[in-house]
């Protein structure tokens, strides 16, 4: 890990907690800020993929983000309209890129390729606050930040023994990784939905706040204390989650940014603060 990505910090940093009605102790253990292409070494991208450093911003999308967008210009509706049929457009764009390979993204004998997971290299603590800024650069869906995300045994998630991933949303949600993820910027949809994997298991839902403005910046918050997640927008509280499924609340683990193809936009001031009281 870098170091010009890592910030330890020995002054406690007083966070809000609806939860707690106080304040959280708080130690910044990373951060981001992708104002040069070194940050990219911090980050591992599965799946055809594209990030880059623009005007000291993440920015990211799949490879075949033209050509969903070309689809949805001529057929009309986006993502809202058109649902899944966007895959007609990523398919035969897939197919001239790899050949017979784009078969590993058929599931149950139906194509469902074109998306990434961008994963962070850093490992949390158990008790976490991850928090980033985000801007659309689409009017279509889907966006989403994994967190707690470990092998079925604990392992890392790059550990050699896990299964191929290569941006599949069967290889994250029904497969040997254990994960929570909120997705978020959905049009159409209008809420902002966490699930624990695996098993895609809906937990929650809460307003989507990034809606409210479809092109501007908003400030995204997760705070995982214990078996309590609560998820913020802009500073305001979509939900809180209290996990207490009989297979226990996942601990620290990676994260990750996951976006669907028809999706693109920015992502900056990725930080990563330890809960110490």
């Amino acid at each position: 890990m870098k170091l010009i990505t890592i910030v330890l910090m020995s002054v406690m940093v007083l966070s809000a907690c609806a939860h707690d009605k106080g304040k959280l102790k708080t130690k910044l253990v990373y951060s981001c800020d992708f104002n040069n292409p070194e940050s990219l070494d911090d980050w591992v991208m599965e799946g055809p993929g594209i990030a880059s450093i623009e005007d000291g911003k993440l920015l990211i999308y799949s490879k075949y983000y033209d050509a969903v967008v070309e689809y949805f210009e001529t057929q009309g509706g986006g993502f809202s309209g058109n649902g899944a049929n966007f895959y007609k457009a990523v398919e035969p764009a897939m197919r001239k890129d790899i050949g017979d390979d784009v078969k590993k993204h058929y599931v149950d004998g139906t194509f469902r390729g074109g998306h990434l997971v961008f994963w962070n290299k850093f490992k949390t603590p158990e008790n976490y606050i991850l928090e980033c800024d985000f801007q659309s650069l689409s009017p279509n869906a889907l966006h989403m930040l994994m967190f707690s995300c470990t092998g079925d045994k604990g392992q890392d998630v790059f550990d050699p023994s896990l299964k191929e991933r290569f941006g599949l949303a069967a290889q994250y949600t029904k497969s040997d990784l254990y994960n929570y993820r909120i997705s978020f910027y959905a049009p159409g949809r209008g809420t902002s939905n966490m699930r624990k994997c695996p098993g895609r298991r809906l937990t929650i839902k809460g307003d989507d706040l990034t809606l409210k403005d479809l092109k501007g910046k908003h400030h995204l918050k997760i705070i995982k204390n214990k078996n309590v997640i609560e998820w913020y927008i802009n500073g305001e509280l979509s939900f809180r989650y209290l996990d207490d499924m009989e297979d226990g609340h996942l601990k620290g683990g990676q994260t990750a940014i996951r976006l669907m193809a028809p999706a693109k936009g920015y992502y900056d001031n990725y930080k990563i603060y330890e809960i110490v009281e």
